[in-house]
């Protein structure tokens, strides 16, 4: 019995000890600087990520930039990160008609210290998801 309890305490040890890693979520509003990351208008580099967005019922996954919303039309897992296929538009009217729009390729890959790189550029969290204004 008393070999059975310090293999269990080992057990409990070793599971303590062990790091827990998470899965790097991509869903926020992100910055290339802190600047960026201040509420104003104007062209910046602040790129909302919801990659669970729901519009109307339907799932909407969006990225959207200063005068870039981009519809995720397919996300492929690339190692840690993902490869996104999306259509963007340059104005809200075109993308709520689904007229005018552009077919790109968005790379997310998790950064150092929290942050995340997307095409390659590193961007840290100014806001979670969670913390952002309900969407339409």
């Amino acid at each position: 019995m008393r070999t059975v309890s310090l293999i269990a305490a080992a057990g409990i040890v070793l599971f303590a000890i062990q790091p827990v890693f998470a899965a790097q979520t991509f869903d926020g509003l992100w910055a290339s600087s802190k600047r960026d990351c201040r509420d104003r208008e104007g062209p910046d580099s602040k790129t909302m990520i919801d990659l669970d967005n729901v519009i109307k019922g339907k799932p909407a996954p969006l990225v959207d930039r200063y005068e870039n919303h981009c519809r995720i039309d397919r996300k492929t897992p690339a190692g840690d990160g993902l490869v996104l296929s999306a259509t963007c538009f340059e104005f809200w009217d075109d993308y709520n008609k689904g007229v005018n729009g552009s077919k790109v390729t968005i790379k997310l890959a998790p950064g150092a210290n929290g942050t995340i790189k997307i095409d390659g550029k590193p961007h840290l969290l100014c806001k979670r998801k969670d913390d952002l204004p309900k969407a339409r």
